[in-house]
């Protein structure tokens, strides 16, 4: 996956650098107690780099930077400590751990706060392993939209990924803004999730990834609140709801369920017609159009060949039947 291969060649240069450290001459200071206990914090990191132990290696270049900012091993230990905190975040997004990926992805953007590419991968990532897995996880959930947020405004901004040749703007944009609708959707805010999907779809409409996931997601949130006005309406009493003249809690109730029903038969008929176009999992399209002529069939009796939703369809890019 690129986002690995954007971060990992910073890395390269780090044994390299290691290396030369070791061969470096330390330079003359005046207290030999000072050199000794420089030293010693010096030692701790040479000997956890060449050791290959990159975990260890960066907890002794820290702490040696934070005992001695300004002393003579401190600009050779600067520059190896970037390389190796970017291959640190590159090893636990190849290996899945999350915690880790954000504590490091932490560290770099506390000196690198508008690094597009750490930005981007944390975010990608977290979504990827936890918001969209099966069954998802919403823990690191606010981490991934402070991410996304910082990332959606670098980008905004003008700037680009580093190492990607064919930078995609508006792609990488609609899988940052499908992040905040996720979240959106699990916060219990479902008009505002539609809002963030509906944007993502239409900075990508033809990539099945991002606008099929998407318009999926949309119809799921649009079936759940048709079943709730339907639930609502339906608690009404048979003759109430029969009435040639229904109460005005009645028809409010009625109106609303028809409301539902058109923006759920508009969501479904996207995905559908979506979902033909780009040969998605047939089960899946199959599933949702059977929902779709169910709900079609109720809030329009009187179109018992649906052609009123053929053309629905055939309007949303369906291919011929």
């Amino acid at each position: 996956m690129f986002l690995r291969k954007t971060i990992a060649p910073a890395a390269a240069g780090a044994l390299f650098l290691a290396v030369a450290f070791a061969l470096a001459s330390p330079a003359p200071v005046a207290a030999q107690e000072v050199v000794q206990d420089e030293g010693a914090f010096y030692r701790a990191w040479h000997d956890a780099s060449q050791a290959a132990d990159n975990v260890k290696a960066i907890a002794a270049a820290k702490a040696y930077l934070e005992n001695y900012p300004t002393g003579q091993y401190a600009d050779f230990i600067k520059k190896w400590l970037g390389p190796a905190q970017m291959a640190a975040l590159d090893a636990a997004i190849k290996e899945k751990r999350t915690p880790d990926m954000i504590t490091v992805g932490r560290e770099i953007l506390a000196s690198d706060p508008e690094n597009l590419n750490v930005l981007y991968a944390l975010a990608f990532n977290i979504r990827r392993n936890e918001l969209l897995a099966a069954p998802p996880s919403f823990a690191n959930a606010p981490a991934a939209v402070e991410f996304a947020k910082k990332a959606i405004s670098l980008v905004e901004s003008g700037k680009t990924l580093t190492g990607v040749q064919t930078f995609d703007k508006n792609a990488t944009l609609a899988w940052l803004t499908q992040i905040l609708a996720v979240n959106e959707a699990k916060s219990g805010s479902p008009a505002e999730a539609i809002k963030l999907y509906q944007q993502s779809t239409s900075l990508a409409p033809g990539d099945p990834a991002i606008a099929g996931q998407n318009l999926l997601r949309v119809f799921t949130l649009r079936q759940s609140a048709y079943a709730d006005v339907a639930k609502a309406y339906n608690a009404f009493p048979e003759a109430d709801r029969a009435a040639a003249e229904p109460k005005p809690e009645v028809k409010a109730a009625k109106d609303a369920l028809n409301a539902e029903a058109d923006a759920l038969i508009d969501a479904a008929a996207g995905f559908v017609a979506f979902a033909g176009a780009k040969g998605l999992a047939p089960a899946m399209k199959d599933r949702v159009n059977q929902a779709l002529e169910t709900v079609y069939k109720g809030r329009f009796p009187e179109d018992a060949a649906l052609e009123g939703l053929k053309k629905i369809l055939a309007a949303k890019g369906a291919p011929a039947m």
